[in-house]
């Protein structure tokens, strides 16, 4: 704004003068939002973000764009990020920073402009777009396969399963393939994309699904020998809500979708 703090003080003080509202709570460790501040913040929001993408088109000399993308760490380790030179080649006039976090950014803080997020679809002052649906089954390396004889899936209860929490996923997976017995307390605790390269490493079975296992699947340093399928959850394109979407994120949003297409082509699995 090309203003010092105390200007914008003293505008802010003018302003709640001139509403005869107060906005904004003095703190010693800074300033925090009144529920009429967080009320004028929802609805000028909006107004903003459309002035704003009214105006990019006729901006002289515009510089590049930036395009901050929160992930999955998994979506982003195991399937984003090796494509993200894909998009910069076609628009390099979008710079794209990817943020690989477990953790749900605040887009009312403008953390990110746009989010890719595991789950169910629902989440909070969020606008979601569903991108595909996650269909887990089990995978491991040829050589694993092979040493351990596995002929049925039956034969995964006795084995060291990888997993990313307590069993539930796993143990769901055994009763779809009508496997009545419990998983082992034997197995590994790692991470979703660690799970993935474990797997590949010759380690065990791991779940994986269609999109985050393509790339190995497709260079057969994975094997998929049983089609049982579990999860109802899915990646999604998140974006604050009631925020406009900007040219850049329309075309990173057409982008993903026509590269997550492209990828389940190439592999042969539960649609």
């Amino acid at each position: 704004m090309n203003v010092t703090h105390a200007a914008v003080s003293r505008h802010i003080r003018e302003l709640e003068g001139w509403l005869g509202v107060e906005l904004f709570i003095r703190t010693g460790r800074g300033v925090e939002l009144t529920e009429s501040g967080r009320a004028m913040a929802r609805d000028l929001t909006g107004a903003f973000d459309q002035l704003a993408a009214a105006i990019a088109p006729y901006s002289p000399k515009r510089q590049s764009s930036q395009l901050v993308i929160t992930s999955d760490v998994s979506f982003a380790a195991c399937w984003l990020a090796p494509r993200l030179g894909q998009f910069s080649a076609r628009h390099p006039g979008i710079e794209i920073i990817l943020d690989p976090s477990p953790r749900l950014v605040d887009f009312k803080r403008n953390e990110a402009d746009l989010g890719i997020r595991y789950g169910s679809g629902v989440w909070e002052d969020v606008q979601s777009l569903l991108l595909v649906r996650s269909r887990m089954s089990a995978v491991c390396s040829p050589g694993y396969l092979k040493a351990n004889r596995v002929r049925e899936p039956a034969d995964l209860v006795s084995l060291p399963l990888i997993h990313e929490d307590v069993k539930p996923l796993w143990q769901d997976w055994l009763s779809a393939a009508g496997v009545s017995r419990k998983v082992t307390e034997g197995g590994r605790l790692v991470m979703g994309h660690l799970a993935i390269a474990a797997a590949e490493a010759g380690q065990g079975f791991a779940l994986a699904d269609a999109l985050l296992a393509c790339d190995a699947l497709k260079a057969k340093r994975l094997v998929r020998p049983f089609d049982v399928y579990v999860g109802e959850l899915g990646y999604h394109l998140v974006r604050r809500a009631g925020r406009a979407e900007t040219k850049p994120m329309i075309l990173f949003r057409v982008w993903l979708e026509s590269e997550i297409k492209a990828s389940l082509r190439t592999v042969p699995w539960e649609r």
